[in-house]
């Protein structure tokens, strides 16, 4: 049995100096800490002040790159412009011919075209004029039905059929039989004597020999019109979802201020102006294929190259 017969501050005092010894310690390690610390931020600052250096030069010539850069691309906004004027007039330049190849082909046989024409109603939104020869009437309802296939077509007029055919006029004093004639005709009297006068009068009134009708028959090598007992007519189609308005070449130009203005004159700017128009790079005007306007052009090079046209016999 081992007894502690030592007084407790005995125990106290040595743990007290112990306490004291740690302390000194931690102390003096917090201090070379520190000034290790302060040592080496004060390199590090000193590194990277000496790098800073180093890279200013670098990068304030670059700074004056991008400036000059800057400088370049403002001067030659004018011929970025021009260069996307350019290019959407370029791609703008099939529509017009891309639009007739696909409403003539719906356009059924029977029906010989002579011109053709689109006009913009909006953005989305367009007019197909065309103009051609019919024979019968009941050609003439059959190609709206025809017409009517397009797709997007929500509407179609028509005008221009002349009636030629004979029919029965109402009865009068002269014709009680009821003889048929043609629209714009006398009526034959019933009494044969008197019927057979009108017609040796008819006969010698009416042309005789050739009279080059429709200008067949002839060398002249112009377009065929209609022959005798056939119609010219015209014929309007409403279609949607076509967008086939002229880009505006002179909202784009205006942007740019008086400069771009007095640069048009020059003859850089003549290129670019040649190319404004509606198809085939012809200048126009509002309402003929130009801004805002359709292309009243026909389109021979597509109506030559359609099947069972009376036309390929011009």
């Amino acid at each position: 049995m081992k007894l502690n017969l030592l007084p407790t501050y005995v125990s106290k005092e040595g743990q007290l100096r112990t306490a004291i010894a740690g302390s000194l310690i931690l102390v003096v390690l917090s201090l070379v800490l520190s000034v290790f610390m302060i040592l080496k931020s004060r390199g590090d600052l000193q590194a990277a002040h000496e790098r800073a250096d180093e890279w200013k030069p670098k990068a304030e010539a670059a700074v004056a790159t991008a400036e000059f850069a800057d400088t370049i691309i403002q001067s030659a906004t004018g011929i970025q412009r021009n260069i996307k004027l350019a290019e959407a007039m370029d791609k703008h330049n099939p529509v017009y011919p891309d639009l007739y190849r696909e409403v003539l082909g719906y356009v059924p046989a029977f029906f010989r075209v002579s011109a053709i024409s689109a006009t913009p109603t909006g953005e989305t939104g367009c007019l197909v004029t065309m103009t051609g020869i019919i024979h019968t009437f009941q050609n003439y309802a059959d190609l709206m039905l025809a017409l009517l296939r397009i797709p997007g077509a929500s509407n179609v007029s028509r005008a221009g059929y002349q009636i030629t055919d004979p029919a029965v006029p109402a009865l009068s004093e002269q014709d009680q039989v009821g003889f048929p004639a043609k629209p714009g005709e006398t009526p034959l009297p019933s009494n044969p004597l008197e019927r057979l006068d009108a017609l040796i009068a008819k006969g010698s009134s009416d042309p005789g020999g050739f009279t080059g009708t429709g200008n067949f028959g002839t060398t002249d090598p112009g377009p065929r019109g209609a022959m005798p007992d056939w119609s010219q007519i015209t014929v309007t189609v409403t279609l949607a979802d076509r967008k086939i308005q002229t880009p505006l070449p002179r909202a784009t130009l205006a942007k740019a201020g008086p400069a771009t203005q007095v640069a048009s004159n020059t003859g850089a700017a003549g290129k670019v102006s040649g190319v404004i128009g509606g198809p085939g790079g012809a200048p126009t005007t509002p309402g003929k294929g130009g801004a805002g306007g359709g292309a009243s052009a026909p389109a021979p090079g597509i109506r030559s190259g359609r099947r069972g046209s009376a036309q390929e016999e011009q």
